[in-house]
């Protein structure tokens, strides 16, 4: 399977615009909000933090993520 660079763009650009717009966000909810699948969404979230645009931190219950 190849990647889609620019589809993941595109993907990383709506998970960032919600982030953007929120505290934080769960993996969950930002799945049910963008409806994206759990492989887009990964690649949305890694590409997202390779740009070190966003940062992944965990709490008691859950792993979350929030603008950096």
């Amino acid at each position: 399977m190849a990647l889609n660079i620019d589809f993941i763009k595109r993907n990383s650009l709506v998970v960032y615009n919600i982030l953007a717009n929120t505290t934080r966000c769960s993996f969950n909810e930002l799945q049910k909000i963008c409806k994206l699948n759990n492989i887009d969404l990964c690649l949305a979230l890694a590409d997202l933090m390779r740009e070190k645009k966003i940062q992944q931190g965990r709490d008691a219950q859950e792993v979350f993520y929030a603008c950096a």
